[in-house]
């Protein structure tokens, strides 16, 4: 048996792609940091962050994400750990 993911997490994993293209993921613990090229020249941070990401959602027992937003500040978190 097979299953995908549902509406509403793959509208979170989308959701969150775009903050990331927009620059604007992890709003406003990033604010004023210009992340966009450390993650275009180190593509293991956009790995990294798409991991925390993915690893910090949760699903209800229908497949929804109920915490999709905790992802978006834990990667950001971790970001502005960095120097």
């Amino acid at each position: 048996m097979t299953t995908k993911l549902s509406h509403g997490a793959s509208g979170a994993l989308r959701r969150f792609a775009g903050r990331v293209a927009r620059g604007s993921v992890g709003h406003p613990l990033l604010d004023g940091i210009d992340y966009g090229d450390d993650l275009r020249d180190s593509p293991s941070q956009m790995e990294a962050l798409f991991a925390i990401f993915a690893n910090v959602l949760e699903l209800d027992d229908q497949g929804e994400p109920v915490n999709d937003d905790d992802g978006h500040y834990d990667g950001a978190a971790v970001r502005r750990s960095r120097p």
